[in-house]
């Protein structure tokens, strides 16, 4: 096994859960505009074939569109390995590269995100609180369904945090109001934006106004203390996960009736 830093000619081959999916040339082109311009870094895995088997992506914390604030840290984006190689510390040698990688950057630090074990997922099955604290990253603040888990260099590193979270979807008492916070760091958060924007015009709803908020700079996610989601009339509806139509007109069947139900009261 080989393992090579992420570039602009084996980005779309190692970096390889969006190849042929929908959407994933849309993703990969956003992928290449930030690789090119210096705010992503990554290590690819490849077997003794050259066949690519996982990777790593990771960000300057100070650009990344992402909910986590800190100074001179990498933030883990995204961590995956194909199986059946999820038990053979490939997982552990692409950490440890990126830890490698951090530190010859001069970072002050690495920081990822261990998912709670309900978020657990055949994509996510690596970040869990056990496998980072078995790399010596040491347990921060915990939001919902994640903690930090963090890694200094240097002793005057700051430990990282969430960042509040200051977005509130306006009221509008005309119209079911659904805001979608779109950001592209994963190919699912395209699928998400394109799916909510389909089931509402196919719904052919007249009540219903869908605002999209970009997301993609890291600016509008301190604004708002959040780098995506849907909400429907005001309440945070979707966070994690491909979204499928069944649930936006659910979500939105669901605003509706209580919207009828204050109004009959």
């Amino acid at each position: 096994m080989i393992i090579e830093k992420l570039r602009m000619d084996n980005l779309r081959d190692g970096v390889y859960c969006a190849k042929g999916m929908q959407f994933g040339d849309e993703w990969y082109r956003n992928l290449e505009v930030w690789l090119d311009g210096g705010l992503l870094r990554g290590q690819i895995a490849r077997d003794d074939t050259g066949e690519p088997i996982g990777f790593v992506l990771y960000y300057p914390i100070e650009h990344v569109p992402m909910e986590v604030g800190g100074e001179g840290l990498y933030m883990v984006q995204c961590l995956q390995v194909k199986p059946p190689h999820d038990k053979t510390g490939i997982a552990r040698k692409l950490i440890e590269s990126a830890i490698a990688d951090a530190r010859n950057c001069g970072a002050a630090g690495i920081v990822a995100e261990g998912l709670a074990e309900a978020e657990q997922s055949d994509i996510h099955e690596h970040v869990t609180a056990e496998f980072l604290e078995s790399l010596g990253l040491i347990k921060g603040q915990s939001r919902r369904f994640a903690t930090l888990y963090y890694m200094t260099f240097r002793p005057d590193a700051q430990e990282p945090s969430y960042l509040p979270t200051r977005f509130a979807a306006p009221a509008s008492k005309a119209t079911i109001r659904v805001d979608i916070l779109d950001c592209s760091l994963c190919y699912v958060g395209i699928h998400n934006r394109e799916t909510v924007l389909q089931a509402v015009e196919r719904s052919a709803r007249e009540r219903v106004e869908v605002f999209v908020h970009d997301q993609n700079n890291r600016g509008a996610v301190v604004d708002k203390g959040l780098s995506s989601g849907v909400f429907v009339d005001g309440k945070l509806t979707f966070f994690r996960g491909p979204i499928n139509e069944a649930d936006v007109l659910e979500a939105i069947d669901v605003a509706d009736s209580a919207r009828r139900q204050a109004m009959d009261k």
